[in-house]
């Protein structure tokens, strides 16, 4: 159920991720975007859940993720003004 629950969250995401024409310019940049993608999925799933627990736990982990995604993304901004210089 669990794994049903991520497909849905994590599949319309990445086909609205292919449609994206310009893509990622750095392999971090691309791990950032999955990060988000997956903290996503995560909030989807903690919606979903039946107990306030299980609600928060998922949440903690989503939050977990965002802050992940937050710092590979800064990682990938950082990278991208060496690539400028």
């Amino acid at each position: 159920m669990k794994k049903t629950l991520i497909l849905a969250a994590i599949v319309p995401a990445l086909a609205l991720a292919a449609c994206n024409s310009q893509g990622p310019e750095t392999e971090t940049e691309a791990a950032a975007e999955d990060a988000e993608l997956q903290a996503d999925a995560l909030e989807e799933q903690a919606d979903a859940m039946p107990t306030e627990a299980g609600e928060e736990m998922m949440d903690d982990r989503a939050d977990v993720m965002e802050n992940k995604a937050d710092a590979l993304e800064d990682k990938a901004d950082a990278e991208e003004g060496v690539l400028a210089q």
